[in-house]
């Protein structure tokens, strides 16, 4: 069975479904205390202009990412929760 390809969670649509396959080491503790971690599912929600945030949808809270650590999520697509 092939895997999914991955892709940085910057370049995804709004309403897209994903899986978390990596996250930057570097960015790993900060993103863990808003409650993102490998393997999570998530909703992009919007994608704000002139270089802003990512916002995801992560189970029921929003988290808004910066672009720049967004470009460093790998994620896969996911199925609707």
């Amino acid at each position: 069975m092939d895997a999914s390809p991955s892709i940085p969670l910057a370049r995804l649509p709004v309403g897209a479904h994903t899986r978390v396959i990596s996250v930057p080491p570097e960015d790993a503790d900060r993103l863990a205390a808003e409650g993102l971690h490998r393997g999570d599912s998530l909703e992009v929600v919007a994608q704000l202009p002139l270089g802003g945030p990512v916002v995801a949808r992560l189970g029921r809270a929003r988290v808004a990412i910066a672009r720049t650590v967004a470009a460093g999520i790998l994620v896969e697509a996911a199925g609707r929760p």
